[in-house]
This record gives structure tokens, sequence and C-alpha cells, in this order.
């Protein structure tokens, strides 16, 4: 169940609102009284049709944007607080074109935000309990834990030993993985495998080099993929993006529920930190 939720202006000097550690909702200046959009977006299924049978073929999907919308109660208390302050207090977090960041707190789940732009903010300032109307479009629809979860461990020459991640999201994650040097020879290969091979396989052909002086890093987050390698003494970075070998490759995306992980090098021991945030399609 939700317990809190947190919203971060854009501007720097939006004031805050601090709520009284000894006061009840009912008291509150600022009521959350509905949130809507919270529940899986309704994904985008593209078809064809055949032309002479039934049915049609399946060409693509997508989830498109999320829209959240606050429905926030203004409870002035008359001494330093009236409608027309509050009002204004909450347009310096809800101006329409203005991004905001929403972090949601509950007791089930770790705090997960989301980032969006405000559509619109609507007050019906004429009703004697005057309500605010916000409409946040988020482009990314996807909820992301706030806090990264960091693994490490260390590479293996076949598929044996495998670091079982537990991923608790409820939609696939990229990756950011980083293999750098412990001792023995420098691999030339380098592959990162989550589960089955079959299913899901990263193959890195030769002059994926991991030495003294340069480390290996890869991403896998959509619209932040890159492969490289990267020199510890000039910070340069070279692309990899040509060595990846084709076939059965893929981006490693972390799926829910429990997950075999394996950095794979030809030779050597090479240490690794893989970096993830959970991912949520709906709370």
């Amino acid at each position: 169940m939700l317990t809190e939720v947190k919203a971060y202006s854009s501007w720097q000097s939006a004031p805050q609102l601090l709520l009284s550690s000894t006061g009840r909702a009912e008291t509150d200046l600022l009521q959350i009284r509905s949130i809507d959009g919270l529940d899986p977006v309704k994904a985008s299924v593209n078809t064809s049709p055949y032309g002479s049978i039934d049915g049609a073929a399946h060409v693509g999907d997508s989830v498109l944007t999320r829209n959240i919308v606050l429905t926030i109660g203004m409870n002035p208390d008359w001494d330093d607080w009236t409608f027309e302050s509050l009002r204004r207090l909450l347009y310096s977090y809800f101006t329409p074109k203005r991004p905001v960041k929403l972090v949601f707190y509950s007791d089930d789940i770790n705090p997960v935000e989301i980032e969006g732009i405000v559509e619109s903010a609507e007050v019906n300032m004429f009703s004697k309990d005057p309500e605010m109307i916000v409409s946040i479009i988020c482009p990314d629809p996807y909820f992301t834990s706030l806090n990264p979860i960091v693994l490490t461990g260390q590479s293996v020459h076949s598929v044996t030993d495998p670091t079982n991640i537990v991923y608790n999201g409820s939609v696939e994650a990229g990756i950011n993985l980083q293999v750098t040097y412990t001792s023995g020879t420098s691999p030339n290969r380098i592959g990162i495998q989550i589960g089955d091979p079959k299913i899901l396989y990263f193959n890195m052909l030769e002059t994926a080099a991991v030495t003294a002086s340069k480390y290996f890093e890869l991403s896998s987050i959509p619209g932040k993929k890159y492969v490289q390698n990267v020199s510890l003494d000039s910070g340069v970075i070279k692309s990899l993006l040509a060595n990846v070998e084709r076939g059965n490759a893929d981006w490693p995306l972390l799926q829910p529920g429990t997950n075999e992980f394996f950095v794979i090098t030809d030779t050597g021991v090479q240490d690794w930190s893989l970096t993830y945030f959970e991912r949520f399609g709906g709370l």
C-alpha cells in the first residue's frame, strides 16, 4: 500500500510546505485525495490484416506514455496559509510544460520514482471545497527504484556456478556492467549470459580486451546502450559495437524472478561489477 508521495519541482527556489509531525491527515494543509494512472499502461499492439484468411499478423507492440492525475485538496489554516497562498505554492511545483519528479513510498516495495511533464493544473477556485487537478505526462511509463542495486563477482570460463540475481521488478530492466583486470592473461573474448544461452547471450569478438590499464563496460539500458573499453590512464573511450558477435547475440536484460548471471571470458581472472535499477509497470 502507498504510504507517501513526494513531488520535486524543477524550480530551485520552490518553497517547501512541511507537515507537522504531531498533526493528523485531516488537518494537513494539502491533502492528496486521489492518484490516478498508477496501473500498468495499456499497450499499443500493432497488427496487419491478412489478405485472404481470417485474423491478422502481429507486427509490433509498445507501451506508450503514462498519465498520472493528482487530486489535491487545500485545507487552509487562515493564519499563515489561505486558499490563494496554497494554490500559488502548488503552481511552483505543477506549472504546465515544466518537468516534475514524483517519488512514491510503499510498505511492500522499495521507493520508486518517475519523471514527467506537467500537462495541466486546474483549480475549481469558486467551490466551497477547492481542489487542484494536476495531469502529468510521463514519457517513460515505468516506475524506477530510487536506489541502485550493485552486485560483484568474478568471471568464469564456462557456464558453471552462476550468480543468482533475484529481480523483484515487474518489467525487464537493463544493466550496467564493468569488467576489470585481476590476474593472468588478458581475455580476448567476453560473454554476458543470463539464463539459457539460446534465449539471451551477448558475446564480444576479439579486441574486447581487459588489461591493467583499461576496463570493459556495457550498458543495456534502453536509450543508453553502449559497449566500450575505457582507459584508466587517460579516460579515452573506444566503442566496441563493431565487435559484437552477430547471430544469437542480444542485449542482456534482467527479467522478473531469479536470473542466472554469468560473465564468461576465455582466459585470466576478471572482476565484474553489476549495477541495475528495479523497474515496475504499475504500483
